[in-house]
């Protein structure tokens, strides 16, 4: 029997456990290390999964909604290039972005998920990032994301809405993605104390936080 990973989760392995962030139910989920065990062998497209007792292994994965029969998308956790540099330690520069455009994309940010939540909050990011991907992308890409990301962090210090992470990534990533930036909004978590973080980043560019920030976090979504 086949399986697939349903278009609301998904998830990343932290050592022997993994966390999956379930979109519709707006929480992450802590799975134990067998049923850690068992997404490893479907994401590593295992073949003894296969068989006798097959149902059995993935039963409570079937029932938490994780994973699903029949073909679709593929069963494999979130992952991310290792962060080497960050946008807010780098050397300054000088672009500057208006301060009502970053008022208004983290307004609107805030404003969807407070009324309509994560999950329709993410899918409405998803269509704002495909219209801008018809932009042309802009030359030397990687140092205007940097520009961005810093004029972005300077004019959200005038901001009076609290800082959240959340929001925030939006925020930031809407500021890229129209300019023709290319850069991706990764959800995180970290274990004993369970926490969550979102941020951006470009490759190996951490574009919203500094190093030290990100560095205990492991990607269990990724926009």
């Amino acid at each position: 029997m086949d399986f697939h990973l349903p278009s609301h989760v998904s998830f990343g392995f932290l050592g022997e456990r993994a966390v999956a962030l379930d979109l519709d139910a707006d929480r992450y989920l802590l799975i134990a290390p067998g049923e850690a065990a068992a997404l490893a062998s479907l994401s590593d497209h295992d073949a003894n999964y296969h068989g006798t007792g097959c149902i059995a292994k993935f039963e409570s994965l079937l029932r938490r909604r994780l994973i699903a029969s029949g073909d679709g998308k593929a069963v494999a956790p979130v992952v991310a290039d290792a962060l080497l540099y960050s946008a807010l330690e780098a050397a300054p520069a000088r672009r500057r972005v208006p301060l009502v455009e970053v008022a208004g994309y983290r307004a609107s940010a805030g404003l969807h998920l407070r009324l309509f939540g994560l999950k329709a909050t993410v899918a409405r990011w998803r269509r704002l990032r495909t219209r801008y991907r018809q932009r042309r992308v802009m030359d030397y890409e990687g140092e205007a994301a940097v520009s961005v990301a810093q004029a972005y962090a300077r004019a959200r210090v005038l901001l009076p809405a609290r800082r959240l992470c959340v929001p925030d990534s939006f925020a930031l990533a809407s500021l890229l993605w129209r300019r023709g930036i290319a850069a991706d909004v990764h959800f995180g978590v970290r274990l004993n104390p369970f926490m969550a973080h979102a941020w951006v980043q470009r490759g190996d560019l951490l574009l919203s936080d500094k190093l030290n920030t990100v560095a205990e976090y492991s990607p269990v979504f990724r926009l």
